[in-house]
């Protein structure tokens, strides 16, 4: 009885083993793969550089074998582990990860020159040479620049919120600097809030105002979060609503505030957006002209009711991102870039120069100071010139004295970059009259190494 006993026990006790190994053996199975990403989507690099990009699998833990190939493997050639090189100073091509059905990319951009070096002129505090254009009254005469341009032929073009609601966003030319430019403008209705816009001089003999549109009503009437980007013949007189000529969709996640700067020598155009951080995104120019037309769904807000609408446009998701990065906000205004309001942002070569600044309220009194500064980064966003503040901006005393504001109040607005310098827009206001002034700082720079 006791031999039965214990070849019971003994045939228990493997038949509990068997089930518990095998019970672990079905966990510990990898589940199969849903999707793969790559660790980075954009990247620049200088020749002979290197990088280890990674594919990451969704789940984690999912089997893979991947297959990295490039586009072009005499700009940048990848080897069997995902490492990159570039081979080139010039030129993009795209790397991709694949694992059976699925793959992902990583745009690779070459670098080609030296950043513009800023830190050492922005240092420089002599106001009175520094200004490029001043004292400019625009046709809403109590609202401030909201940005501006230089065409290369040097015709300046400013934008602004309109009187009363701020339903619109006003575009005036003036012939050069330190003109009135109250005079000719076009209106348009609900495009946004007028934040940075670019005049370009067409072949066809025309300019063209590329500047944000669709924009959506803020709780104060004004209008900002604007949906995508026209380019809009720039007519004295011309009255538009919403969007017109030529109107890009970023298409990213939802993305508002959308923002524009092109160099149109190296063919370049960059969109900023928001959605709870800044976004960064770099496109070719060229790429972005030649896009088809297509029909593009659009929600705005106008006059408190919210409208979706079709209207004719053109995909930036269907273009190559030649670079992609994310600026949350900063804690230290003393260190930290985008601690203070972003003020503008400029594309030109291979960098992005990103403006930052405020007018500051000295405590108990009704008088002014104000800070700024300008960061350069790459296209990936890492820093390649650190933070720089512009001294001149906070020389409050040569404000006053210049007759450019009876408080202190200045607020950076618009920024421009070219091979010969960095400009900065400065709006001034007057205490008494509240009657605001565009202002243009031209700084001379080190040119970047071709």
């Amino acid at each position: 009885m006791n031999d039965m006993k214990k070849q019971i026990f003994l045939y228990l006790s493997l038949l509990i083993a068997t089930l518990a190994f095998g019970s672990c053996s079905d966990d510990s199975k990898p589940e199969p793969m849903s999707g793969l990403k790559m660790n980075k989507v954009a990247l620049m690099l200088a020749q002979g550089e290197t990088f280890q990009l990674q594919a990451i699998p969704r789940p984690a833990d999912a089997a893979i074998d991947i297959k990295w190939t490039s586009s072009d493997a005499s700009i940048v050639s990848v080897d069997d582990r995902g490492v990159i090189t570039a081979n080139d100073n010039r030129g993009s091509a795209v790397v991709t990860a694949r694992a059976g059905s699925y793959f992902c990319t990583c745009t690779v951009t070459l670098i080609s020159s030296q950043p513009m070096d800023v830190s050492s002129s922005l240092m420089n505090t002599d106001l009175e040479n520094l200004i490029y254009s001043r004292d400019v009254l625009l046709p809403a005469n109590k609202r401030i620049m909201q940005g501006f341009d230089i065409s290369k032929s040097g015709v300046m073009y400013y934008s602004q919120i309109s009187a009363g609601a701020g339903t619109s966003t006003y575009v005036s030319r003036a012939g050069s600097p330190g003109q009135s430019a109250e005079t000719y403008y076009m209106d348009c209705r609900y495009f946004g809030h007028g934040t940075q816009i670019v005049a370009e001089e067409a072949e066809d003999g025309k300019t063209y105002i590329w500047m944000n549109s669709n924009g959506n009503m803020a709780t104060s009437g004004e209008y900002g979060e604007n949906m995508s980007i026209s380019r809009v013949e720039f007519q004295p007189g011309a009255v538009h609503e919403n969007c017109a000529g030529k109107t890009f969709f970023l298409n990213k996640n939802g993305e508002y505030d959308q923002q524009v700067s092109i160099d149109f020598e190296n063919r370049r155009l960059f969109i900023g957006s928001r959605k709870g951080v800044r976004c960064f995104w770099v496109f070719d120019l060229d790429e972005v002209l030649a896009l088809p037309e297509k029909d593009m769904t659009v929600s705005t807000n106008v006059e408190g009711v919210v409208t979706e609408r079709v209207v004719k446009g053109y995909d930036l998701n269907d273009c190559k991102v030649l670079g992609h990065f994310t600026i949350a906000g900063g804690g230290d205004q003393a260190t930290d870039i985008y601690t203070y309001n972003h003020q503008g942002t400029a594309i030109h070569g291979d960098y992005i120069y990103f403006y930052e600044g405020n007018a500051i309220t000295l405590p108990g009194t009704d008088n002014f100071t104000c800070k700024a500064y300008v960061t350069v980064l790459d296209y990936s966003g890492n820093i390649c010139v650190p933070r720089t503040e512009v001294k001149a901006v906070a020389e409050t005393d040569k404000w006053k004295e210049l007759g450019l504001t009876t408080t202190g109040w200045c607020e950076p607005e618009g920024i421009k970059v070219s091979d010969q310098g960095i400009y900065l827009g400065i709006a001034s206001r007057d205490g008494s009259s509240s009657t605001r002034r565009a202002n243009i700082l031209f700084y001379q720079c080190t040119a970047p190494q071709k």
